[in-house]
């Protein structure tokens, strides 16, 4: 089975612009009518809605629990869209202080992806970095890696990081934890729904929390596109050729 042409039936998202571009510099044929398209490709997050009239058709979407194919679930995905992740999350720090990455103390939570990633961006730029995590492994790999590393009880403890950035999908800043950082502290959640913070005590508190979901549809839609583009074409020559 050949894809060779496609359809966008829903251009709700300016990174898919960029795929299209990419597919068609590819040798893809876009077709404006779907019905004659080899394959749909849908945004991220796709909706349940958007797959109707495409139940005989091959799918691509990002994030979900459908039929079709699920690029975001792709491991060299995953790995470069957490690259942009954390340069989006360098300038969402940059954007929000008045301090610099050099010399500065930097918390990380976890130690996924997005947070291996984000340690060597800061690093490279000179700030001194702290990594928070439960596992052994991942302590292990921080310290290899030239982070110091603390546990999440030390969180409870009085600190001094210019910014923390929090990659832990589930609370882990809670009122102990919050009257513990440091009063001019930049806490920068970078974690999925839910998120790690309490965020209603951390507005009582006035301290400086920023949104740093989505990040590189923020910062980066035209490299966003493109690797959703890299990632589809990637797929289709390993298992449709």
């Amino acid at each position: 089975m050949k894809l060779n042409s496609f359809n966008i039936p829903y251009m709700i998202d300016e990174r898919l612009d960029f795929a299209k571009d990419y597919l068609v510099s590819r040798g893809y044929d876009y077709l404006e009518n779907s019905n004659n398209a080899d394959f749909i490709l849908l945004p991220i997050p796709a909706k349940e809605y958007m797959f109707k009239g495409f139940e005989d058709k091959c799918v691509f979407y990002g994030a979900g629990d459908y039929k079709g194919i699920d690029y975001n679930k792709n491991k060299s995905f995953l790995l470069e869209n957490s690259f942009l992740t954390a340069e989006g999350a360098i300038a969402l720090y940059k954007e929000n202080s008045i301090s610099s990455i050099y010399n500065s103390n930097v918390l990380i939570t976890g130690y996924g992806r997005i947070a291996q990633a984000l340690h060597k961006a800061l690093s490279s730029l000179g700030a001194r970095v702290t990594v928070c995590s439960r596992s052994e492994e991942s302590r292990v790999l921080s310290e290899f890696n030239g982070a110091k590393h603390i546990y999440f009880d030390d969180l409870k403890n009085n600190n001094n990081f210019d910014v923390a950035f929090n990659t832990v999908p589930h609370i882990v800043f809670t009122k102990q934890e919050l009257d513990a950082l440091g009063k001019d502290t930049v806490l920068i959640d970078l974690a999925s729904f839910p998120g790690g913070v309490d965020t209603l005590y951390a507005k009582s508190k006035g301290i400086k929390l920023i949104d740093g979901k989505k990040l590189p549809s923020r910062y980066s839609k035209k490299s966003a596109g493109i690797l959703i583009g890299k990632t589809v074409d990637q797929i289709i020559k390993e298992d449709f050729s």
